[in-house]
């Protein structure tokens, strides 16, 4: 019997965030990436997705209003340039 080593390389995860319009800060708005690259913490999704497939939590997520943690009034996500990506930590 032999053994077989794999090596399962770990992907980054990052949390989006988007700039809310009743605010003007940047909120988590649930949603969790795990992408190949490295070295995205603090790029633009609509950068990164200029020529690149969206995942389906990104569509999804564009279809959402979410509540300003300090005004209570909802904000849309639908623009994603002005979404985050963050690296976890």
């Amino acid at each position: 019997m032999s053994s077989a080593n794999t090596y399962t390389r770990n992907m980054p995860n990052y949390d989006v965030h988007v700039t809310c319009s009743e605010c003007s800060q940047t909120h988590f708005v649930s949603v969790r990436l795990d992408l190949d690259e490295d070295g995205l913490d603090r790029t633009n999704l609509a950068d990164y997705f200029a020529n690149r497939p969206k995942p389906s939590q990104i569509a999804f997520m564009q279809t959402n209003k979410y509540r300003c943690p300090h005004t209570k009034q909802l904000y849309s996500a639908a623009d994603l340039s002005g979404a985050i990506l963050f690296a976890q930590t």
